[in-house]
């Protein structure tokens, strides 16, 4: 089976505006005003003393940001971020109108790939994923997909980011306990780089961290964020928040709060260091006002994230949304609808980084052959993005005038020389007849993409890294193991 060659990330103008401009601007300054009049806490110490020396009005935790400083932090903030590969090469640069997608991280529970049932997710199922990953041409970035639950917990984090760069060589985001273990995969992400200055270069890697909704900013979550930015390493900072919940249960209410809490992100990045690489946006879900399931699949999910996306190239800000991700629990027709459907909306509406496709359950469960199927829904969704080209040699009237009325197209050179570029064709999808398709096995396009998905496994492997830096890894997660296991018994003898 031949490997397909990945694709060109071309910049488009998106098809796509879910709100007017004048629409983004009362968002904007409704978002002014939840920072300037109710604030936001902030738990962080080097924070705190950052935003009262910047002006905002401190009391003890509570932080409320004038208008004027958010304005200068987001012409601070860098409008194009550049991500590299594991091997250095610049093939990711986040900027408007370009789209990547990739997966999420940390999922409970696997699909195991043999025997079809529901289990506990282990390291080898990040492994495998980033091998499918690796070797599928729509997935530009990964991130761990599974959770490492096989491992040490204190240092799970460190085993998933072990695991990613040892079997794919794409740009990954990865997500971390706390700013300790942060440090850690730093320094893992400086020694496979070739050191801190290149990895400082050519970020191959970037933080996920978020505040607590509704408008808390944890220690941990803005110490992560500040232990990047000495690394020169981008950071996502986004709210994960459900409608109803923990935001008002309105779009227009869920959108304001988020982008309060983005934008309190902006500002402390901002003061932390001028021009530290950040990426806004967040995860939009409602609840399921029934189960109090979070909705991934569910169109406000999508229409919330088309109003964020706007308001991000608004600020001229990279930013990092969701599509692929659904309530099925496993890979049928709704996975398809729910994936399909945000795949291709993500794509007109011009979002960066968007992760989480190929989740299963609502963001439980993961599925390396449903990882497989969203590879087709993200190549159709990329043919759409790209537009109809409109010129002299697609509007065809002198091969019209050739073939004349009652004739035919098919053995005509205008045809073979276009068919490849103007007609979509899927890797996964069955478009034979009946008779073929029994004459070929009557698979299903899940069945089909099963098989791809163990073919991978089977013969797929990424580029190996130098015995030296594998061991080096292996050392700094022992490290990292053995510190924080003297420190809770510190903790606990006090």
């Amino acid at each position: 089976m031949r490997k397909i060659r990945s694709n060109s990330i071309e910049q488009t103008t998106p098809f796509l505006r879910w709100v007017s401009e004048g629409q983004i601007e009362e968002i904007h300054f409704a978002t002014l005003e939840v920072l300037e009049r109710t604030g936001v806490v902030v738990d962080h110490p080097e924070a705190l003393q950052l935003l009262k020396d910047a002006g905002c009005i401190v009391n003890e935790h509570r932080v409320r940001i004038p208008s004027w400083l958010v304005e200068e932090c987001l012409r601070l903030a860098p409008r194009k971020i550049v991500v590299a590969n594991r091997k250095g090469q610049r093939v990711m640069p986040l900027e408007k109108n370009r789209t990547y997608f990739g997966t999420g991280s940390d999922l409970p529970f696997t699909v195991d790939l043999e025997t079809g049932k529901r289990r506990r997710s282990t390291k080898r199922d990040v492994e495998l994923a980033c091998r499918v990953m690796d070797y599928l041409p729509n997935y530009d970035f990964v991130m761990s997909y599974a959770i490492a639950s096989d491992t040490s917990s204190k240092v799970s984090d460190l085993h998933q980011l072990e695991a990613m760069v040892t079997n794919t060589v794409k740009p990954m985001i990865v997500t971390a306990h706390d700013e300790i273990n942060m440090r850690a995969q730093l320094e893992m992400a400086a020694l496979v780089a070739g050191g801190r200055e290149e990895l400082r270069k050519n970020p191959f890697m970037i933080l996920y961290s978020e505040p607590i909704s509704p408008l808390t900013h944890t220690n941990d979550g803005v110490g992560k964020m500040f232990a990047c930015f000495e690394y020169g390493v981008p950071v996502v900072y986004t709210p994960g928040i459900l409608s109803g919940a923990t935001t008002p249960v309105t779009k227009a209410g869920t959108i304001v709060l988020m982008n309060a809490e983005a934008l309190a992100g902006v500002v402390m990045a901002q003061l932390k260091q001028k021009g530290a690489p950040i990426i806004i946006g967040g995860g939009a879900t409602p609840m399921d006002m029934r189960t109090t399931a979070t909705l991934y699949g569910s169109p406000e999910t999508m229409m919330n994230y088309a109003i964020m996306t706007q308001l991000s190239q608004f600020y001229g800000i990279p930013n990092f949304t969701e599509a692929g991700c659904v309530n099925a629990p496993i890979p049928d027709a709704q996975a398809g609808m729910e994936a399909g459907n945000g795949i291709l909306m993500a794509q007109l509406m011009g979002a960066n980084l968007v992760h989480d496709v190929g989740y299963l359950e609502g963001g439980k469960t993961g599925s390396l052959t449903f990882l497989t199927m969203c590879n087709d829904y993200i190549d159709n969704a990329r043919y759409m993005g790209r537009g109809t080209r409109i010129d002299e040699e697609t509007m065809a009237v002198d091969v019209i005038d050739e073939v004349g009325p009652g004739g035919n197209y098919v053995s005509h050179e205008h045809t073979y020389k276009n068919f490849r570029e103007e007609i979509w064709t899927s890797k996964q999808f069955n478009t034979s007849f009946w008779e073929v398709w029994e004459e070929q096995g009557s698979k299903s396009m899940e069945a089909r993409a099963e098989e791809l998905a163990k073919h991978i496994v089977a013969t797929h492997n990424s580029e190996l890294l130098d015995d030296t830096i594998q061991q080096g890894l292996n050392e700094i997660i022992a490290e990292t193991d053995q510190k924080k296991a003297s420190t809770r018994r510190k903790n606990k003898e006090a």
